[in-house]
């Protein structure tokens, strides 16, 4: 199973990579396998099946970091966005449980993620999560409830990118 590690040694701060990882670590099950689009109406034809949510992220990411690199967005800024792209889909069936279909707000789902870690006793001290959760939280722009409008590039290149890699009419490479 493909597990984001890629995407994750883009980041360049030590503390964002292993916060992401830890967080890798209690996503959902259900997120490693199911299609990007539950309807089936949205997205690329190779991410509606079996895996299309990871193959999603992956494109997210990519665009991500190409949208940081043209807005001279870099270093913990950066990080942050790439965080966020990686994570932004966590939730998108709901949180624990697989729904079967997307929720509306998932993004703020992801903060239960964390919260999985304060009842573990492992507490997650990390002056990102804010900001990470912030960019999640927002990232499908007007295609959610809340609609949040980006106010600052960040927020603006996870909305800019989810949405450019869920079209069907670009075609976004990454490695398999």
């Amino acid at each position: 199973m493909y597990r984001l590690e890629k995407e994750v040694g883009l980041i360049k701060d030590p503390e964002i990579r292993d916060f992401v990882r830890k967080c890798i670590g209690k996503a959902p099950s259900y997120f490693w396998t199911i299609p990007s689009s539950s309807t089936g109406k949205y997205h690329p034809e190779d991410e509606r099946g079996e895996g299309g949510s990871v193959l999603h992220t992956r494109r997210m990411v990519k665009v991500s970091d190409d949208l940081c690199r043209n807005f001279n967005i870099n270093n913990t800024e950066r990080d942050c966005v790439l965080a966020a792209a990686i994570m932004h889909d966590f939730c998108k069936n709901g949180y624990p449980n697989d729904l079967e279909h997307t929720v509306t707000g998932h993004g703020s789902l992801w903060i239960n993620i964390v919260a999985e870690f304060m009842k573990s006793d492992q507490i997650i001290n990390s002056r990102f999560i804010p900001t990470i959760g912030r960019l999640i939280g927002c990232h499908m722009g007007k295609w959610d409830v809340p609609f949040i409008m980006a106010e600052d590039k960040s927020l603006m290149i996870i909305q800019v990118a989810d949405y450019i890699a869920s079209r069907e009419y670009v075609k976004v490479e990454v490695e398999k």
